[in-house]
Order: structure tokens, then C-alpha cells, then sequence
């Protein structure tokens, strides 16, 4: 088969040009998806990085792509302008797809419920949530960082069981369960003994106590919580106000 050397050139020379404005846009929504939506540790193992994958795929892979299948300049003006407007119709259409999918499913909120730390997102919430920043009254970390506590009470118990049954939010991101901020640190604290089982369980305590030889911290001075993301998980460690300080 012949290959068209002229028309491989202009191709791959109008690819060129799509892919580096590609990686500009790609930048930008990378340092957002890092820094902003899921920051460290969640990048890792609650969303991020599978989204970054996505918008990577969609912005880097796609788009030029498309370009290098059909641009031609031999072509009629009209039939290349249209071709232009068909790549970048296509290619925004997807962008937007992969970043509103990224964006909708970052976590909102760490949310320290019975024994157990998880991520909530805004449909979790079923509603009822008009804006994320209603859930910075809670915490000063970025996502705030949360104590949810479960009633004993029959009555309120049976309340949340109707919420999650009816409304269909689960525990996590119900509101009426959150305490204040200046109750975290307390919640943490009452939760410490059952932390301390599981990290013999998960057979953490070897990095935990690299982590505290490392930072020059002894037990007595954090409080730790085991994280459960949508990927993986890991320990935060916060200072005795519940102030959130790294993780291992």
C-alpha cells in the first residue's frame, strides 16, 4: 500500500497542533481534579486518579485522534471547516461528559460515622444539600472532615432507618447526625479504642509507628482513623483538636 507522504504530513502536523492545545487544557483540569476536587489522599484511592484517567483519555487520546482520521487539506473549505466543527463538537461533548462525571463524584465530605470513615458526594445526599459550603460549618479541612453520630434512641434511630429506607440517603450524609466542629475532636477520641484493634487487624501498626518516628510525634499526642475510599484506604492522623495533620 502507498502511503500519501504529503497528506501523512499535514495529518500528523495538524495532530500535533490539536494534542499540544490538548495538553494545555489537560493541564489545567489535571492541577484542578489534583489539588482541588480530590486532594491527597483521595486522589489515590477515592476517584481521582480513575478520573484523571478518564479526562486524559477523552482530551489527549480522542481528540487528536479524530483529527489525524479525518483532516485533510485537500479538501473544500467548507468540507475542512466542517470537519473542524465535527472534531470539536465531538471532543467538547465527551470533555464535558468526563469532566462533569469527575467533578460530581468528588467527595464533598469525610464523614466519621459508627466506626467507619467514608467519602459522601453531593447526590448522596438526596437533595437536600443546596450547596457544599452549607458543610464548611463543619469542619475547616478541605473536604471538611465530619463526626456523624448515630442516635441510641429507638425513636431517632428509627427516624434515620426511615430516611435511608424512604429518602434514600444513607447514614453518612444525613445532616441531622453531624456534630459541630468544635465536637470532632471529642467524637475522634471516644472512637480511639476501636481504631487501635483494627490497626493490629490491618496489620498497620509497623507504618503507623514509622509515621510517628518519622514526624517525631508519640501516641499520646494524635488521634487516628482508618478511611475507607472508593479504591482503597488509609489512616489519617490528626492532632488532639481534630485537626487533620497527614496520613500513612
Amino acid at each position: 500500500m502507498k502511503i500519501n507522504k504529503p497528506l501523512l504530513i499535514t495529518k500528523l502536523k495538524a495532530t500535533g497542533v490539536h494534542l499540544s492545545l490538548s495538553i494545555v487544557v489537560f493541564i489545567y483540569l489535571a492541577y484542578k481534579i489534583y489539588y482541588h476536587w480530590y486532594p491527597q489522599p483521595y486522589f489515590s484511592i477515592d476517584g481521582g486518579w480513575q478520573g484523571i484517567r478518564l479526562v486524559g483519555a477523552v482530551d489527549l487520546v480522542l481528540g487528536p485522534f479524530i483529527t489525524f482520521l479525518i483532516f485533510d487539506l485537500r479538501k473544500k473549505r467548507k468540507a475542512i471547516i466542517f470537519d473542524l466543527v465535527t472534531i470539536a463538537v465531538i471532543q467538547f461533548a465527551a470533555l464535558f461528559y468526563g469532566v462533569s462525571l469527575t467533578y460530581n463524584q468528588r467527595p464533598v465530605a469525610i464523614v466519621l460515622i459508627d466506626e467507619f470513615m467514608v467519602s459522601s458526594i453531593m447526590e448522596q445526599y438526596g437533595g437536600k444539600l443546596e450547596s457544599e459550603a452549607v458543610l464548611r460549618q463543619y469542619s475547616d479541612e478541605k473536604p471538611p472532615i465530619i463526626y456523624a453520630h448515630m442516635p441510641r434512641v429507638r425513636e431517632a434511630l428509627a427516624e434515620v432507618q426511615r430516611i435511608k429506607i424512604d429518602e434514600k440517603v444513607l447514614e453518612h450524609a444525613q445532616m441531622q447526625l453531624y456534630w459541630p466542629k468544635e465536637d470532632f475532636a471529642q467524637g475522634l477520641k471516644e472512637k480511639q479504642t476501636v481504631f487501635s484493634d483494627r490497626m493490629d487487624f490491618y496489620e498497620s501498626r509497623d507504618a503507623y509507628e514509622a509515621w510517628l518516628q518519622t514526624n517525631g510525634k508519640s501516641e499520646d499526642e494524635v488521634l487516628v482513623a482508618r478511611f475507607s475510599g472508593r479504591y482503597g484506604s488509609t489512616w489519617l492522623v490528626f492532632d488532639l483538636d481534630g485537626k487533620l495533620l497527614s496520613y500513612f
